[in-house]
């Protein structure tokens, strides 16, 4: 009863679409009268009549005691009675002698999985009906559906309508509309207040010359003739901040976000809602200049929580203690700079809490952990945000210079336990190439002990032909043409053979610029080189190969170009001419060679149809947007597209997320192989599997050869001693089309023969 409410049918005229096609319904059948009849709990209600006697064609509904149409409702199946007089349920019905209603075909009327009414065809007579005349009377019941959706599609739309410009009245941000040429098509109140434009004023008009400075307006009429050209905006759907100017010549900046309507057909509408942001930039200014002058500030200001946390570090404390903002805030200051404090932290907490304020020297250590004194100076204030307090800190880095001696013996110490433990081979050599000092890693590379090395030109490792390139490179060193210099070179193993190595040099010179000794970093790449030669070599046979793809790929693109225009144009025009000469009434040879002409179409659509699918797969662009489907409908309708006649069994209000056009694709080639391998399909079931649906084609032919099972969804793969021509690629392009829906195909052997192929979707 809902769902017939909510048609939005029972309260409106009748419907000049569903009238036309109850006055086709006549026609074709050849009775006098045809009904679009809503059943509700009471009544019934004609929202589409012709042929209807009086008083009940002006009352435009009966009492359910009249209603034949109740029954079909109830059983939510066709009713087709040829003498009603004689229906051992119908033949007290007071309709048959007050309206007339001797012979009775009545289809259901479903929507949404709901059945709302019937659509009828009546005879003051009896009357034998013909298989054709109720398929056609099944047509015109789906065609009324379709009209009713579309009925209660046009109220829902006009209802959201109406919120949207009562939402637009009351928004504070000004809400503008135009067209493709720039016109304004809606203008807000907020936009009339915002810019100073009434909007009858602005209604028509160039929205350049209401809004946009007159600087930017080229660029603005460049970018709505783009959008006319290519049907794309490079701008929809981005926060934007450009300059505005109103009626008074007042510029000011204003924040929008841009949509655009109708892009893919027609001309393209644009609509932005937009507010002033003036105040905000000149809030974002100051503060940009505060914290200029706070970053410019030689010491470190930092505020924290009074528990340590901090909270702001300017690039004064970054330059003081070596750590990124980043870095540092959110940490604890003094267990990120190892705080020494000249008193205990409750006593200085305590004087921050009784004066306000601390002064004193810490000692800090900063990142690259070098020790820093600092003078600091705590001040305590109310938080930002009201609760609770912070500390500001001011530190100013006052820590005498290490006396060089120290530092060079803390540097020597940290490089020669770097030198020891690193797995990257280091030489120290002296200024005549003997070497001074070696690690491990290197020692290792040339399979000889450190020991063994130390006291040895480092010449007697190197290649013979790569020694001439060392020395000149390191008189460049000695001409201080450069610091350092890096070189691939090759050293001999203790084994006789050659290891391939990365060296990179460097001269060490005194304070007065002396030489002093020559530091060397060596790195094995023997695999890298090796590596590098293999990838080149496969380079060249791949440069190959994608010549060869290419040329194939556009060939695909050729052919997919052919089959979605060349073929699908005449195709659809056969389609369409057929389709109107079968809805003509012809003599019985014509009537059946139009049919023949829409099946022959519909199987080359299918052909084109999957081939597209196939060239989609191969270049990875097969992709879908999935949506509620209602499944006994869309099973009917494949059926139907493949010419099959089979019981369907689904459960009507069941719905599967999955895309129609692909759910349609499936089972109309499951169906189709049904009928060229298995003598056509028995039936369709639908069963509910845990989380999701299985949808299987029964036949009883001769099944599928136990060895092509494995391989039934793989590309190419067909019986070779198969009656029914195919290319063997119908179930690889489901199994895709399935996947690519959230779903999978199956096949098992039917019992006690024949085949069941399945699909597994979503509940919707």
């Amino acid at each position: 009863m809902a769902a017939v409410r909510a048609s939005g049918l029972l309260d409106l005229p009748e419907a000049p679409g569903l009238t036309r096609l109850t006055r086709l319904a006549a026609r074709l059948l050849g009775v006098p009268t045809a009904l679009v009849s809503l059943v509700t709990d009471e009544q019934q209600v004609f929202a589409g009549q012709h042929g209807l006697p009086e008083p009940w064609a002006g009352r435009g509904r009966t009492p359910l005691t009249h209603s034949f149409c109740r029954h079909v409702v109830d059983s939510d199946e066709p009713l087709v009675v040829s003498d009603a007089r004689e229906h051992p349920v119908l033949r007290d019905n007071p309709a048959i002698d007050e309206i007339g209603v001797v012979a009775y075909a009545g289809m259901p009327i479903r929507v949404d999985g709901q059945t709302l009414g019937a659509f009828c065809a009546i005879a003051d007579t009896p009357h034998s009906w013909a298989a054709n005349d109720l398929d056609l009377l099944e047509d015109l019941a789906a065609a009324v559906a379709s009209e009713i959706e579309l009925a209660r599609a046009a109220h829902h739309a006009e209802e959201g309508s109406a919120l949207v410009r009562r939402i637009l009245e009351v928004s504070q941000d000004a809400y503008v509309s135009i067209d493709a040429d720039g016109l304004v098509r809606e203008w807000n109140p907020a936009a009339e207040r915002l810019f100073g434009w009434a909007r009858d004023e602005a209604f028509g008009m160039d929205v350049s010359k209401l809004i946009v400075p007159e600087e930017h307006r080229e660029a603005h009429r460049q970018g709505l003739d783009r959008v006319r050209e290519t049907g794309r905006s490079v701008l929809a759907g981005q926060r934007l901040e450009l300059p505005a100017v109103d009626r008074n010549g007042r510029l000011f900046p204003v924040e929008l976000t841009l949509q655009a309507t109708n892009m893919g057909g027609g001309r393209p509408m644009f609509h932005a809602f937009l507010h002033d942001i003036s105040d905000r930039r000149a809030a974002e200014e100051q503060l940009r200049r505060q914290a200029e002058l706070i970053d410019a500030a030689p010491a470190a200001i930092i505020v924290r929580d009074p528990d340590g946390t901090i909270r702001f570090w300017n690039r004064g404390a970054e330059q003081v203690y070596g750590w990124p903002a980043s870095a540092a805030v959110g940490r604890n200051i003094h267990r990120l700079l190892s705080t020494v404090f000249p008193t205990r932290l409750d006593a200085i907490a305590r004087a921050l809490e009784e004066t306000g304020s601390w002064e004193g020297e810490l000692v800090h250590r900063r990142a690259d952990g070098r020790v820093v004194v600092a003078l600091s100076r705590h001040v305590r204030r109310p938080a930002a945000d009201g609760a609770g307090h912070e500390i500001i800190e001011t530190n100013t880095d006052i820590t005498e210079r290490r006396r060089a001696e120290e530092a060079r013996e803390e540097s020597e110490r940290r490089f020669r336990v770097q030198f020891r433990q690193s797995t990257i081979g280091q030489v120290m050599l002296g200024l005549d190439g003997v070497v001074l000092h070696v690690n491990d890693a290197l020692a290792g590379m040339v399979g000889r002990s450190a020991a063994d090395l130390c006291g040895h030109g480092v010449d007697l490792l190197t290649h013979p032909d790569d020694r001439d390139g060392d020395t000149e490179a390191l008189a460049g060193l000695f001409a201080e043409e450069s610091d350092s210099y890096e070189r691939a070179k090759r050293l001999l193993h203790a084994d006789g053979h050659y290891v391939d190595v990365q060296t990179g040099v460097r001269l060490v010179r005194d304070a007065d610029g002396r030489p002093l000794h020559l530091i060397g970093v060596v790195q094995d790449v023997t695999e890298q080189n090796r590596a590098r030669r293999e990838r080149d070599a496969a380079q060249l046979v791949l440069a190959e190969r994608n010549e060869q793809l290419q040329q194939a790929n556009q060939l695909k693109l050729d052919l997919m170009g052919m089959l979605s225009h060349d073929i699908g144009t005449p195709l659809t025009a056969i389609m369409g001419y057929g389709e109107v000469l079968t809805d003509a009434e012809l003599p019985g040879p014509l009537g059946g060679a139009a049919a023949r002409i829409i099946t022959g179409a519909h199987r080359i659509d299918e052909l084109r149809h999957n081939v597209l699918a196939m060239c989609k797969l191969d270049a990875g662009e097969l992709t879908t947007v999935r949506q509620p489907v209602a499944l006994r409908a869309a099973l009917r309708d494949a059926a139907d597209a493949a010419d099959a006649v089979v019981p369907i069994e689904c459960p009507d209000d069941l719905e599967v997320l999955a895309n129609p056009a692909h759910l349609r694709q499936i089972i109309v080639n499951f169906l189709t192989n049904a009928r060229k391998y298995g003598g056509g399909a028995t039936r369709v079931s639908v069963h509910s599997r845990d989380t999701g649906v299985e949808i299987a084609v029964h036949d009883e032919g001769d099944g599928v050869p136990e060895s092509l099972r494995e391989h039934l969804f793989e590309r190419y793969t067909r019986a070779a001693d198969a009656a029914a021509e195919g290319h063997g690629l119908g179930l690889h392009i489901v199994a895709s089309l399935a996947q690519a829906n959230g779903g999978s195909v199956a096949h098992r052997p039917g019992v006690p023969t024949g085949s069941v192929f399945s699909l597994r979707l979503e509940i919707g």
